[in-house]
């Protein structure tokens, strides 16, 4: 009797092993898709959040690239040259006279188109439609050219005058002649090209500004001149009286080359 008993028992028990090992192969089944769901939207949030900060960091400039890998940009077109070395870009007739003669036959050029190059302190010729020559300007004494006035300026060598002039290369525009002589000085200045290529800022181009400065000569003696009153009234001391009542009644622009002229113009009458 209890032999059977036992034998009933172990029918049961496999009976019940049986049927808990399919219910958990089932349930394995059914929670397969929500796992592996879950595994790749993590995957994907992950992904995003990584492309994020990355985003984030090279806008912030902060993205630090191993030595061993590069990260290029676009660097865009190359940079240029903007503006002219000219004083005057167009051609006038004008007449050039050297420290020695050319083909040894002159010291001079009548009548021949000119131009000022301010950049290499060049005086260029036109000889021909398409024939430029360029004379270096420790060659040139002085071009005197005509302007859109209808008059002639006159560009003296500054190796004409020492003093502050000891320093310059070119040639001084002779505005007003006299005991005091009023100076232009016609120069370029480049600014540099300032692009930050980390950051895409600034310009890539180089640029030429004309420089004008104003000297006043005195005794052969060239010095840089500030224009305004005080410095004409020190610089006219032995005509001051007469300086300062010219001033407030002619009201000449002392920031303009012509109202300068005119100063200059009536000191050197007195």
């Amino acid at each position: 009797m209890h032999y059977v008993k036992a034998i009933y028992q172990l029918i049961i028990n496999l009976f019940l092993r049986q049927l808990l090992t399919g219910l958990l192969m089932r349930s394995f089944a059914l929670a397969g898709p929500f796992f592996a769901l879950s595994t790749v939207t993590y995957a994907q949030s992950q992904s995003i959040q990584m492309n994020t900060n990355t985003r984030d960091q090279i806008n912030q400039g902060g993205l630090d690239i191993p030595k061993t890998g590069t990260l290029y940009g676009i660097s865009g077109p190359a940079g240029k040259t903007i503006g002219d070395p000219y004083l005057d870009t167009t051609w006038q007739v004008g007449n050039v006279k050297f420290y020695g003669k050319i083909l040894n036959t002159s010291d001079s050029l009548g009548g021949v188109p000119v131009r000022l190059d301010l950049m290499n302190h060049d005086v260029e010729i036109q000889a021909g439609a398409n024939d430029i020559r360029s004379a270096k300007a420790p060659s040139v004494r002085y071009v005197v050219v005509n302007n859109k006035m209808g008059t002639t300026n006159q560009f003296i060598n500054v190796r004409e005058y020492r003093g502050e002039a000891d320093a310059l290369s070119g040639f001084f525009e002779q505005v007003s002649l006299g005991k005091m002589t009023l100076l232009e000085y016609p120069s370029i200045y480049v600014k540099r090209a300032n692009f930050n290529a980390a950051m895409n800022t600034g310009s890539k181009d180089d640029e030429l500004i004309k420089k004008f400065d104003w000297y006043v000569a005195h005794d052969g003696r060239a010095a840089k001149f500030s224009a305004n009153k005080k410095a004409i009234l020190e610089l006219m001391a032995d005509k001051k009286d007469q300086i300062d009542v010219f001033l407030k009644t002619e009201k000449p622009d002392l920031k303009s080359k012509s109202g300068l002229t005119k100063v200059f113009s009536y000191y050197n009458k007195l």
